[in-house]
């Protein structure tokens, strides 16, 4: 338990902040992250619908 708590505070102090801040053309994204984020659920929401749509036309004899 002492070993955990004292490997969790040397990862903690010397972790170091990322380098986060793109430069050149991702600079200025053309998409909000809020819009991407709902852009990408929705497309991932109508995969799985196609997925189990095929999944039930497949076994829809069994």
């Amino acid at each position: 338990m002492y070993a955990l708590r004292i490997s969790l505070l040397v990862s903690l102090v010397t972790a170091t902040p990322a380098a986060a801040d793109h430069g050149g053309a991702l600079r200025s994204a053309p998409m909000s992250p809020l819009t991407a984020a709902l852009l990408f659920a929705g497309l991932a929401l109508l995969v799985g619908a196609v997925v189990i749509v095929v999944f039930r036309v497949l076994t829809k004899g069994r």
